[in-house]
């Protein structure tokens, strides 16, 4: 379960790092060097579970369904 139930988003921040996101490169840059989002800064803030079973197994879905 994430941690993320009670926080509220501040918009400038967003609309800040959503000006500064260059997709060449998928970093962020930022007045004082260029920085990036790693897999582990994800699950810091997002609150989620980690050293538990990996979720694995072959799809269940037909996929010529979903065309």
């Amino acid at each position: 379960m994430s941690q993320l139930d009670g926080y509220t988003m501040d918009l400038h921040i967003l609309i800040a790092l959503v000006d500064r996101w260059r997709p060449e490169t998928h970093t962020f840059h930022l007045p004082t060097r260029e920085c990036t989002i790693t897999l582990e800064d994800v699950y810091i803030l997002l609150g989620l579970p980690y050293g538990r079973h990996v979720v694995t197994g072959a799809p269940s879905i037909d996929w010529d369904d979903c065309f």
